[in-house]
């Protein structure tokens, strides 16, 4: 066989001597763009599906985070409610008439930053805040209130040994008074509303120290022993056993400063209800964050108690709510 002449071939398969297209059509470019688009769309919606994912599971890690710690820290402060180190100073274990009670609540209540609580009240949330009224600090949030004795192991009553613990962790040495830990809730830095704990130093100035943001509510019931709300006590007949749940409001005896203090010192137990939320974006369905809660759990919600059950807009947080009981040992 005899092998074409050049042009010959030349003719039959362009100027180059290759065989096959020399190109792309037009078509063939678009069908390529698209098929090239919707791999990256597809790319793009993993990435953020992956990124959502991880976001909210880091959430939720730190909303169970702060909920671990916060309920530890008021439980470990709860039972220190009433102690009094009796071998080292003497004292008698029945507190006298006049000492302020070891457990003390008000309803509804904001401690403005560094203050004296000897101001609280029930429904005293004016200042706390700044004149904030949003969900950023104001959802009628109760301020829990616990009183002990420090301990020293030496004879220098200002040498704390560390056992006995303010709400900032702050060793409480003996003293010449009481200490005084004081829960509630103020408006952050960053605009988040924010467990808080406000104490008397060294010094004996008032300080107030953030501990967890992001509590959006914090609602408190007193388990109590033999009382009627709003009455005076009977005499005797108790024991360490709460028959009912009061609201701080319902301990107080109109009038009766001394029968509200006797009302104040049957407390047996503490229920404790906190709401936490997480940052802006944190949860994937933002329509299904809208939601209402039963702060201090199902049945115990009461239209008198102001935000007992609270409602929250579809703001695209991740929320956590946290439900617990403390039996007070002390007397």
């Amino acid at each position: 066989m005899t092998r074409p002449p050049i042009a010959q071939m030349r003719a039959r398969t362009g100027r180059t001597g290759k065989t096959g297209q020399s190109g792309l059509t037009l078509v063939e470019l678009m069908v390529a763009l698209v098929i090239g688009l919707v791999v990256a769309a597809a790319a793009v919606a993993a990435l953020l599906v992956a990124r959502n994912g991880f976001t909210t599971v880091d959430s939720t890690a730190q909303l169970r985070e702060n909920a671990r710690f916060t309920s530890d820290l008021i439980q470990r402060l709860a039972v220190q409610a009433g102690f009094e180190d009796v071998a080292g100073r003497g004292f008698s274990i029945v507190p006298p008439d006049d000492k302020p009670p070891a457990i003390q609540g008000f309803d509804d209540a904001i401690l403005a930053a560094d203050t004296d609580p000897a101001g609280l009240a029930n429904g005293s949330r004016s200042s706390g805040c700044g004149g904030v009224t949003d969900t950023s600090c104001v959802n009628g949030s109760d301020a829990l209130v616990v009183r002990f004795w420090g301990t020293s192991p030496g004879t220098d009553p200002s040498v704390a040994d560390g056992s006995m613990i303010n709400c900032a962790g702050i060793g409480e040495p003996e003293g010449t008074a009481m200490s005084t830990s004081v829960f509630h809730i103020i408006r952050g830095a960053d605009g988040e509303p924010t467990l808080a704990c406000t104490y008397r130093d060294g010094s004996g100035n008032w300080k107030t120290a953030a501990l967890v943001p992001g509590v959006e509510a914090m609602q408190v019931l007193y388990g109590v022993d033999a009382v009627t709300p709003n009455t005076a006590p009977p005499s005797g007949g108790t024991d360490s056993v709460p028959d009912r749940y009061l609201r701080a409001s319902q301990l107080v005896v109109s009038g009766d400063a001394a029968a509200t203090l006797a009302n104040w010192r049957r407390v047996r137990s503490l229920r404790i209800g906190l709401l936490f939320r997480g940052p802006v974006g944190g949860a994937q369905d933002r329509a299904a964050t809208a939601a209402t809660y039963d702060v201090l759990g199902a049945g115990f919600s009461v239209s008198a108690d102001t935000k007992s059950q609270l409602t929250v807009p579809a703001d695209g947080r991740m929320r956590q709510a946290m439900v617990f009981n403390v039996h007070l040992r002390n007397p």
